[in-house]
């Protein structure tokens, strides 16, 4: 059938159950089943069938064929040629799934995936601007090939794009020839200020480190008695979330980066499947990358519902997570989009309760940070301390954040978005090895705001010491790179951020990264003073320096303890509180991960160490 812009609406038969009926391929109890997920829902019938696992797409689209009376067409197994697919343009293409299959003298026959939706249709043949003949196909069957087409512009879109449009915000350039000049200026002048004025010099040095311990030391107490004492969080009710009417639930993205998981990929498919949501409203994209074939394999073979989309990145550096997840979001297409990672557990109701959320915050709220926190957190010393670092850090420093409207760096997985704002912002930034700190720098630095929403998501705690190293170092290379990224132009970050958030910029970011790379030293000074005596020591703390040290020694090592400890508790996780106290070992390690991630940023400033998830599950094994 022939069509041009504003023409009439093809033409119906059958209802599309009664056609997959009558082809053998439904049974009477399926079609009940999606008829009452339907009346509750408001999707369309098609997609609730291929998310129920009754029907495969193509068969769907065969049936929209006959039911609509138009040709169906396998773009898979007869592809057309890219110069045809290009007539359209690929952002209308995408957004109306529809792509140009065949030019037949001024007649072009174009591939839809639902010849219901007469809006997309009058749009495409809009944009066209010439005579259409429609055909049906799969839905898949059009990004497929969109992904054929378009793979070389779309590897330079992950890549490049926030490189292109904001090159100030992009970690492309590690270091600046200005912040190496500052730098190198910086070191040098302390030098010859040690030199010239020997002791007054190293005297000032520690008087500056010990108020900076001091001032993040305060602030952090501030934060947890903000977390404690006011609303630290958008609150959804229980009578919320069962007022919900599934009708007016918008489609959700789920964006799942995928790099060598067979170990831990069944339980990943069963947590995203016991998600409490429609699954015909759930657009899940499993990403995997093009040199990983098992982990592709393996999730074919455990063949998830409809709803699961596999994305195949292609190769191409940097080979990091963000320009996985900047792939995703080229086909999202989800009002809201959310990331989770290979060994989550997110709570069922989660993205009932970040809809209910967004309805509810402010308009410039554009992004939701659930609570993370660890199911194997018994495992060891080494779980038991890491699940006591996040429950400070989730449970009262983030929530601090919230209620005091500072910069919130993401944590790993569970940020919720709308889809339109990450594209807004450039998405993620490819060059950037903690992606997610620095997009809820970005974000903050735009005008929107971050807030907390209590919800949970339960992943797996490192368990393994030298996995654990490498992990934490790509963490803390992040956070290197994300300071140094922002902090190329001070004056406007704090002109876009205020006084108060660039103030929380430099404490949490920056002081972090300080307390890491400085405690060894200070470590080290005050075993040598314990042990040997040394007297030159002593001078470096005269009078009221040595008690502002002291206080801010103890004071200090107490107050990051003390938050560990009532992070477990506020948890329920007593059993870890112990732990939390004896929290200045565990502060070692990060020092030790801090100063290997220096290393790397010098030296291999893109490369992503990977981390190895499922370790617990080899060790409940041995148990058997």
């Amino acid at each position: 059938m022939t069509s041009g812009p504003g023409s009439e609406a093809l033409p119906r038969r059958d209802p599309l159950g009664q056609i997959l009926l009558r082809n053998g391929l439904l049974t009477e109890d399926q079609l009940s089943d999606a008829l009452e997920l339907q009346q509750r829902s408001g999707d369309r019938l098609g997609r609730i069938l291929v998310s129920l696992g009754y029907v495969n797409q193509l068969a769907v689209a065969r049936a929209l064929a006959e039911q609509f009376g138009l040709p169906f067409r396998d773009l898979l197994a007869d592809p057309p040629p890219a110069q045809v697919v290009q007539l359209l343009d690929e952002d209308t293409a995408r957004r109306y799934r529809a792509v140009p299959v065949a030019l037949d003298g001024g007649v072009v026959e174009v591939a839809v995936a639902d010849p219901g939706d007469e809006a997309a249709m009058a749009a495409v043949a809009a944009r066209l601007d010439r005579p259409v003949r429609w055909v049906v196909t799969g839905e898949l069957d059009i990004y497929r090939t969109l992904e054929r087409v378009y793979r070389e512009i779309y590897l330079d879109r992950i890549r490049f794009d926030l490189l292109l449009r904001r090159p100030d915000q992009s970690a492309h350039e590690t270091f600046t020839p200005r912040q190496l000049v500052t730098a190198l200026t910086v070191l040098v002048a302390l030098f010859v200020a040690v030199l010239l004025a020997g002791e007054p010099a190293e005297i000032l040095v520690s008087v500056l480190v010990t108020v900076g311990y001091t001032i993040l030391s305060a602030h952090r107490l501030y934060l947890m008695w903000r977390a404690l004492s006011s609303t630290s969080g958008l609150e959804v009710t229980a009578e919320e979330l069962a007022a919900l009417d599934e009708k007016t639930l918008p489609e959700y993205t789920v964006l799942v980066p995928l790099y060598r998981e067979t170990g831990i990929l069944p339980t990943l498919l069963k947590a995203l499947a016991a998600l409490d949501y429609p699954a015909s409203k759930l657009d899940i994209k499993l990403i995997f990358d093009e040199d990983d074939p098992e982990t592709l394999t393996l999730a074919r073979q455990l063949r998830p519902p409809g709803h699961f989309k596999f994305l195949v990145v292609p190769t191409g550096t940097p080979r990091t997570k963000p320009k996985a997840l900047n792939y995703g979001l080229i086909q999202a297409t989800g009002q809201y989009c959310v990331i989770y990672d290979a060994e989550d557990i997110p709570e069922p109701d989660q993205l009932k309760k970040a809809v209910v959320a967004f309805r509810k915050a402010p308009p410039e709220v554009v992004c939701l940070q659930a609570r993370l926190s660890f199911y194997n957190r018994d495992q060891n010393l080494l779980t038991r301390w890491f699940t006591a670092e996040y429950a400070q850090w989730f449970d009262l420093t983030l929530p601090g954040l919230h209620a005091t409207g500072g910069v919130i760096p993401l944590g790993g997985n569970s940020n919720h978005f709308i889809t339109e704002k990450v594209r807004e912002l450039g998405a993620w930034d490819p060059y950037n090895v903690t992606e997610d700190a620095d997009l809820g720098v970005r974000l903050a630095r735009a005008g929107y705001r971050t807030a907390m929403f209590d919800s949970t998501t339960y992943e797996e705690a490192n368990s393994e010491l030298a996995n654990w190293v490498r992990q934490r170092s790509r963490w803390l290379k992040g956070w290197m790179q994300t300071w140094l990224v922002h902090m190329r132009k001070p004056g406007r970050l704090l002109s876009e951020l205020g006084p108060w958030g660039f103030f929380s910029f430099q404490s949490i970011i920056g002081g972090t990264l300080f307390v890491a790379l400085v405690n060894p030293v200070l470590w080290a000074l005050t075993t040598i003073w314990f042990l040997g005596r040394w007297e030159e020591i002593p001078g470096l703390f005269p009078g009221p320096v040595f008690y502002l040290t002291a206080v801010s020694l103890y004071l200090g090592n107490f107050v990051f303890a003390y938050l560990y400890a009532l992070g477990a508790a506020l948890r329920g996780y007593h059993r870890v509180v112990l732990y939390g106290l004896l929290a200045p070992i565990y502060w070692l390690l990060i020092s030790i991960a801090a100063w290997r991630a220096v290393f790397h940023l010098i030296f291999k400033p893109f490369h992503w160490e990977k981390t190895v998830h499922g370790l617990h599950l080899r060790t409940e094994r041995v148990a058997r």
